[in-house]
């Protein structure tokens, strides 16, 4: 019977490279049909082929019955008369699918096929074409190289087109390229086998001929079809079965050779030729039996990476870390329409007219997965209600529909997570009964790597071993989706509800029944009583609910680790707010980073009382750092210097919109002035100054006296302006008595060369002001010092007078206050002191 496949599939390829070259001969390509183009890139696209298709690309895309299209075609016509009109090719069309599908026809169907080619052939004109088929079927067949395809499946398979899937395709045939194995992982009933099914049509379709043999060895044992599963029998059972069937499609003997032997000849023979080798439905083995014997055949292709052979597995779970993964996810909603109505020709008329809260419900129902939805297409098929009708009577389950879908459902989840939960460890198994039950009890829609991450650390599930609860072991078998774009997953509910032990065998699988048995369930049950608490008056997302979680922990224990974890679970600028006003300075700034997280919120200008508090946390932070690195505390500090607070300002000028935009009050003003002068950063913090200076005389005048003090024998002409502006503010009843001394010093200093009389008489303004602060006395010790060079610069006043003032400053130099004056100034003072005696001595 083979030989007859075979010989049928060679006759079948043959035929299109010939008529290929009749076309290429006969018709230009500019008159090539749009429509056969288009048919052929779209054949190409499903392949994995993007690029455009030239002439001789898009016929090798397109197979016979396209191709008798194009022949038939009046722009073929024009250029070569024939007479394939008059040739029936339906039988060859239906030969060649039963062929390149099923792989079996008998000796007439053989015949059929051979005799309907000959009369193409004939009826074309053209004897160079004539001779050449005549020299293929009597000479060249037997050596005629095709794709050779061998399959071991327990049932038959319909090959129509497989719905919604492309992506998928084109996917996988980008990862067939790279020499790696590939798992086409998750649970039962999403269309993995259908899948493969259709790849190995598309590969024996293909003009590369990327494989030239092709091995589908099944380890099926049940299908779920029509609302029940279906037991096989298996046509193999194990991985010695494996090797003995893959050793007779070779054509291997076995006579007088031990296993070993035999499986080492196989191996040899897989790499010797381009050779696809497909194991479906792994899972039903490597839960029963040994999975080393199976990650050895990955290993042995990961080994042989040059090779061109490759290994694809389909699967509930993954054989380890020996194969790349390919997770296979549910229909979304517009396919899962898309394969409904494909379905159900005969109800289009209804289902155009669904609305689409029905399509929901359709969607709620199947979530996604194509066997559920099929099953569903059954019993709709059977009905004579709208859609509309069998979601109101599900709801109700009240009819003979509803029971039905109810029934199916059953069935299928059975179907579904059988040899999939039980695969997993028992620690993961527990992870997942926790994950189920939160699910249920506290209603949770979707699940985050935040969630997974409070359970691990603060509920405790770290005991089962971090590499027993990662995410990815979830998703490999279908429990878990990814939600794209985020860290988020959809629980898979028909999943839970198998774990909720309505449907899995006890002792097989942990239930949600077991875990109320065990440690975790009352710190469990704590938590969705907080969950439920939390919801109470509102609906709240999972990252809602955990940064409350996260809150509770930190009034318990008062970490505030835990309100920083409540902000990332949750990033609102209140969340932003309530964690840095309750941390310190230090860390504050040092993760001054987690701005970027509102970094959208902070752009859209929203919550500008909120805005306008965190820069005022941030500023007093910055300042109280300051305040600290100046006094010489740089154990509470941390890595923060002095010259790094200026950088974090720019950063959070760029960061907050308010900043930008200048539309914040008068008292974060100040704030910001007064910090920025604190930090020497005046030119910075004249940008804000400008005209608000009467509402802010206080901050203005210190800025503007400092400048003084900076520019003070280098620029006279901003010296002076800056003189005008403090003389215009110096009354205003906001000004402190530090900031007059530092006045009065500064206004000193620049006198000091031109007018040291001047000068003096400025600087003894500070014996009438208290010296209550380390400030205002630190000025008033330089304005002992200041007032004594003046004399000597203006050779007034005996030696008596000059030492006066040396006295009095030696005097305060022996008080408990002077120690507490920066050391750089007393340092500064002691070296003016020792020049002023030098220059009283050179006078003597």
């Amino acid at each position: 019977m083979e030989n007859f496949n075979v010989g049928g599939y060679k006759i079948l390829f043959f035929l299109e490279n010939l008529l290929r070259k009749y076309i290429v001969k006969y018709l230009p390509e500019e008159s090539f049909p749009a429509s056969m183009r288009v048919s052929a890139q779209e054949i190409a696209k499903d392949n994995g082929i993007m690029e455009s298709l030239n002439y001789h690309e898009a016929l090798e895309y397109l197979h016979v019955g396209q191709l008798f299209d194009v022949i038939r075609s009046k722009e073929f016509q024009k250029f070569r008369k024939n007479e394939v009109l008059k040739v029936n090719i339906s039988p060859l069309i239906r030969r060649r699918n039963i062929i390149m599908h099923s792989r079996y026809i008998s000796f007439n169907q053989f015949e059929e096929v051979k005799e309907v080619c000959e009369r193409v052939i004939e009826n074309i004109n053209d004897e160079e074409f004539i001779g050449s088929w005549n020299k293929f079927i009597t000479e060249d067949i037997d050596q005629f190289n095709i794709p050779l395809i061998f399959v071991e499946y327990p049932l038959g398979k319909d090959f129509e087109k497989l719905v919604g899937r492309d992506k998928e395709l084109r996917e996988i045939k980008e990862l067939l390229k790279r020499p790696f194995p590939l798992s086409i992982i998750r649970h039962g009933g999403l269309g993995k086998t259908a899948l493969v099914l259709q790849l190995i049509e598309d590969l024996l379709y293909s003009p590369q001929r990327p494989f030239e043999r092709i091995f589908f060895m099944s380890f099926k044992n049940s299908v779920f079809e029509n609302g029940v599963v279906r037991k096989l029998e298996k046509v193999i059972n194990n991985h010695n079965d494996l090797i003995n069937r893959l050793a007779a499609f070779m054509g291997l003997s076995t006579q007088n050779k031990t296993f070993s032997e035999v499986e080492q000849e196989v191996w040899q023979n897989i790499f010797s030729k381009k050779t696809l080798l497909v194991l479906d439905n792994l899972e039903t083995e490597i839960v029963q039996s040994n999975l080393s014997e199976f990650t050895r055949i990955a290993d042995l292709f990961l080994s042989n990476y040059t090779c061109p052979s490759r290994l694809i597995i389909t699967s509930r779970l993954g054989l380890g870390d020996s194969e790349k993964k390919y997770p296979l996810l549910e229909l979304d909603l517009e396919r899962t329409k898309e394969l409904v109505k494909i379905n159900l020709p005969n109800k289009l008329e209804n289902l155009n007219k669904a609305e689409h809260v029905d399509w929901e419900w359709v969607q709620q129902y199947t979530c996604g997965n194509p066997g559920l939805i099929l099953s569903f297409c059954d019993t709709f098929r059977n009905s004579h209600k709208r859609l509309m009708d069998i979601r109101v009577e599900f709801k109700s389950k009240y009819t003979l529909d509803a029971r039905q879908l109810y029934d199916a459902q059953d069935v299928f989840l059975e179907f579904c997570f059988t040899n999939t939960a039980e695969s997993l460890p028992k620690e993961s198994q527990i992870f997942m009964a926790a994950l189920s039950y939160l699910f249920i009890e506290a209603d949770f829609k979707e699940v985050s790597e935040e969630l997974l991450t409070f359970l691990i650390d603060e509920i405790g599930f770290s005991k089962l071993g971090i590499h027993n609860v990662k995410a990815q072991i979830f998703v490999n078998i279908g429990y878990l989706r990814p939600i794209t774009g985020s860290s988020k997953y959809y629980v898979n509910e028909l999943f839970v509800n198998y774990i909720n032990g309505n449907y899995s065998n006890k002792g097989d699988v942990y239930t949600v029944f077991d875990l109320k048995g065990s440690e975790w369930y009352a710190p469990l049950k704590q938590m969705r009583s907080s969950i439920i608490d939390f919801q109470y008056e509102e609906d709240l997302s999972v990252a809602q609910i955990l940064s409350n979680l996260y809150k509770g922990k930190y009034e318990q224990s008062g970490d505030n680790s835990s309100l920083l974890k409540a902000f990332f679970c949750d990033p609102t600028l209140t969340n932003l707010l309530y964690y840095i006003e309750k941390s310190k300075s230090a860390e504050v700034i040092n993760n001054f980073t987690i701005l970027d997280k509102v970094r959208s919120l902070l752009i859209q200008n929203k919550d500008q009382i909120i805005q306008e508090r965190i820069v005022l946390r941030f500023i007093f932070c910055m300042s109280e750092i300051n305040h600290l690195i100046k006094q010489g505390a740089r154990d509470v500090t941390g890595n923060i210097r002095q010259n790094n607070l200026f950088d974090y300002f720019i950063q959070l000028q760029s960061r907050m919109s308010i900043l930008r935009n200048g539309n914040f009050s008068i008292n974060l003003r100040r704030k910001i002035v007064d910090f920025l002068i604190a930090i020497n950063q005046l030119d910075t913090s004249e940008n804000y100054v400008q005209n608000f200076e009467s509402q802010m005389s206080k901050s203005c005048f210190e800025l503007y006296s400092k400048q003084i003090g900076i520019w003070a024998g280098r620029d006279r002409s901003k010296c002076e302006r800056y003189i005008n502006k403090c003389n215009v503010l110096i009354n205003s009843k906001f000004i402190r008595d530090d900031a007059r001394a530092a006045y009065y010093v500064y206004l000193a200093r620049y006198l000091r060369e031109e007018t040291p009389l001047h000068a003096f008489k400025i600087s003894s303004e500070l014996d009438n002001l208290p010296k209550d602060n380390n400030t205002t006395f630190s000025f008033y010790l330089e304005s002992l010092l200041l007032r004594a060079q003046c004399l000597l610069d203006a050779k007034k006043g005996t030696r008596e007078d000059i030492r006066k003032f040396i006295e009095i400053f030696n005097r305060e130099a022996k008080t408990s206050r002077y120690k507490q004056v920066q050391s750089r100034k007393r340092k500064g003072y002691e070296d003016s002191l020792r020049f002023i005696e030098r220059s009283l001595k050179r006078q003597s």
